[in-house]
């Protein structure tokens, strides 16, 4: 079965390793602009890392064919020579994790890093982990329910 990146929000402590090694991976440089995972802070104690699901909406919609899904790893991969930096995968990810890199003009996303990404490497707190999918589909049903089930008031 094939493996997916999952995300605790309860154990992310708002650290940025994520970012910081996500764009040294990809682009040699710590710059969190560059990254491909996001730490959005909803509160002073509150940080979520929001990452790609893989969902592949952004292959159906892609006017070049540069958005494929990767054999081994089921990642959605970007094609840099073919992409042309139109912006219409931006447009339809549903959860904004799609971007025009400002520096090569072409789409930028997570891609796993060829299966071992190196934001779960690197997470001190274990906030982000590769895991089978069954398992993390049964965390993110417990996650969706115990984020859902608290009334606000």
């Amino acid at each position: 079965m094939s493996k997916v990146l999952v995300v605790d929000p309860f154990l992310c402590t708002g650290c940025h390793r994520c970012e910081m090694w996500c764009s040294l991976t990809k682009y040699g440089e710590i710059n969190p602009s560059r990254s491909n995972v996001y730490v959005i802070r909803r509160e002073p104690a509150v940080d979520v890392p929001v990452v790609c699901m893989q969902c592949g909406l952004c292959i159906d919609v892609c006017p070049t064919g540069a958005l494929k899904r990767d054999g081994t790893t089921d990642a959605v991969v970007v094609d840099e020579s073919i992409c042309t930096g139109c912006g219409t995968c931006v447009k339809v990810c549903p959860y904004g994790v799609l971007r025009i890199d400002e520096e090569t003009d072409v789409a930028a996303k997570c891609d796993l890093c060829s299966g071992s990404p190196a934001c779960v490497s690197h997470c001190p707190h274990g906030a982000l982990r590769y895991e089978d999918a069954g398992k993390a589909a049964a965390m993110r049903r417990e996650i969706w329910a115990m984020a859902h089930g608290v009334r606000i008031r």
